[in-house]
């Protein structure tokens, strides 16, 4: 959504529950999104692949169907795509992605 930063060696971003940060790197932009290839240090196993994932950027409509009826509490409504992630920028932007 509107609150994805992209670093060198790491992605943030923003679920409807909280922040996540995932190390890796960058395999290549898409015409709505992005490829990241996650690769992390678990401590435990040492470094670990845990494949790529592709990020897509959210439309209104996809947002309304696949995310708006799972959400608790008062859910404001959204007349544009760019409004949604203004929304998304203003309240979680600042928060940091990994709490």
């Amino acid at each position: 959504m509107g609150s994805t930063l992209v670093r060198d060696n790491w992605v943030g971003f923003h679920d409807t529950n909280r922040g996540h940060q995932f190390f890796g790197k960058l395999v290549k932009e898409t015409k709505d999104g992005f490829i990241w290839h996650r690769v992390e240090d678990t401590f435990e196993e040492g470094l670990k692949d845990f494949g790529l994932i592709e990020f897509k950027a959210l439309t209104l409509e996809e947002y309304n169907k696949k995310v708006r009826p799972y959400l608790v509490g008062p859910v404001p409504e959204f007349n544009s795509t760019e409004e949604l992630y203004e929304f998304y920028q203003r309240e979680f932007g600042r928060r940091g992605y990994h709490y």
